[in-house]
């Protein structure tokens, strides 16, 4: 079999968003404003967040229960189909499934944490649901996706070239969805280096991520938290500097559009922060510039597509050897390295698009925004020693920013491999 390399190009827009509980048609309307930023655009995927129109923070399967839906029903579907079909474009949304239930109803039946992929013509083509539970949809009784991570080919047509024929080719990427906690050690107790969200798209061959999520800020009070009342009391103050309500920022757009037709370049890197202080990662300020402590985290999570020095000496001293042998049947690599080769995703291409919520719902958790674009290229195997936003393996195309909702656009180029 000869494969030949074609190369894909996608216009990607994240909508981030603050929604509330209660006010999912507020939410709605602004989705709609920044939709119309970007329609003259004409993306080709729209990702919106968690959750992106109900609000996040429910606390019992009674305050969840009115915006549960099926995914074909509901606030969620008919705005992604609103979406798909106004701009012909693949939309993801967050959202939560189940069927409400009767107050007189025993079995309430399961729920999930989900989010629904929708084509241009308003057709579902996948339904996710979440497979690692934060503590927080565990107070809801939220379940886990029974059949854990999952790949499927998502459509594309007239985005693929061959560079040496000039044909222009309909593909299938085979993507992903990974929603928030799903980019988490399992429980918060599965060792750091398992990387399994990474991990498994690594073995799977992935090419595209989405990953809808409603991630947290260092500012946020959680169960973790020394001093909660310190803590609620220093946002609070945040807040009231930046003449916000306690529900943060809302309607304060941030547009950040970039495309090949004005001529920009493609990579936009962003510099890791090494010297950033504790104080600076839980202050709730500077809301238009990204939260790089969290993206530095992200990339850690996504080892397995990093260039790493190390890992050809751990290869060499066959040091993983026995950890690849441990999960054979489960994976067949471990931190991107195979028993065959040091690092698999050498060489290779893969897009992942982060869309995180912003804002503060209960007056304690906050959400750390900086939704963003990213490239792993597959170089630089042996050379980098980074584990975060600065290696040269990954290049940030685009981030918002931490506080303010908001859409960003880029165009997006990678290469893939067919047999035609």
């Amino acid at each position: 079999m000869v494969l030949t390399k074609l190369s894909v190009r996608l216009r990607i827009a994240i909508v981030q968003l603050n929604p509330q509980i209660g006010r999912i048609d507020e939410t709605t309307f602004r989705a709609k404003q920044l939709i119309s930023r970007i329609e003259p655009y004409k993306p080709d995927i729209v990702v919106f967040p968690e959750f992106a129109l109900s609000g996040y923070n429910f606390h019992s399967r009674a305050a969840i229960n009115p915006y549960l839906s099926l995914p074909t029903e509901g606030p969620a579907w008919n705005l992604s189909r609103d979406v798909s079909k106004r701009l012909g474009c693949i939309t993801v949304m967050g959202y939560p499934e189940g069927r409400p239930f009767k107050t007189d109803e025993n079995d309430k039946g399961k729920v999930y944490n989900a989010a629904i992929v929708v084509d241009g013509n308003g057709n579902l083509i996948f339904n996710y649901r979440k497979s690692f539970m934060y503590y927080t949809e565990e107070e809801w009784g939220c379940s886990e996706n029974p059949a854990g991570f999952q790949t499927f080919d998502l459509p594309i047509h007239g985005k693929a070239r061959d560079p040496e024929t000039g044909h222009i080719h309909d593909i299938a990427l085979k993507t992903a969805l990974g929603i928030c906690m799903d980019l988490s050690p399992y429980k918060f107790e599965a060792p750091f280096y398992d990387c399994e969200f990474a991990t498994f798209n690594i073995d799977n061959g992935t090419e595209l991520m989405l990953c809808p999520m409603a991630w947290l800020h260092g500012s946020s009070v959680t169960r973790d938290t020394p001093d909660p009342d310190q803590q609620k009391e220093q946002l609070a103050e945040a807040l009231k500097k930046q003449h916000l309500p306690q529900t943060g920022s809302q309607g304060d757009y941030q547009v950040d559009i970039q495309t090949f037709d004005d001529g920009n370049s493609e990579i936009n890197k962003c510099e890791e922060n090494d010297d950033e202080t504790l104080d600076v990662r839980t202050s709730y300020i500077d809301l238009k510039k990204p939260d790089m402590s969290n993206v530095n985290y992200w990339m850690m999570r996504f080892m397995p597509f990093l260039a790493l020095r190390t890992r050809e000496s751990w290869f060499a001293q066959r040091l993983l050897f026995p950890l690849i042998a441990k999960f054979r049947g489960i994976r067949s690599s471990y931190v991107g390295s195979s028993m065959h080769k040091s690092w698999v995703f050498s060489g290779k291409n893969a897009i992942l698009v982060m869309a995180n919520r912003c804002g503060v719902e209960d007056g304690t958790t906050v959400y750390a925004g900086s939704s963003g674009i990213y490239k792993f290229n597959g170089k630089f195997e042996n050379e980098e020693e980074s584990m975060g936003a600065s290696n040269r393996s990954v290049d940030l195309l685009g981030n918002l920013g931490k506080g303010h909702e908001g859409v960003l656009l880029r165009d997006v180029n990678f290469e893939i491999e067919r047999d035609l």
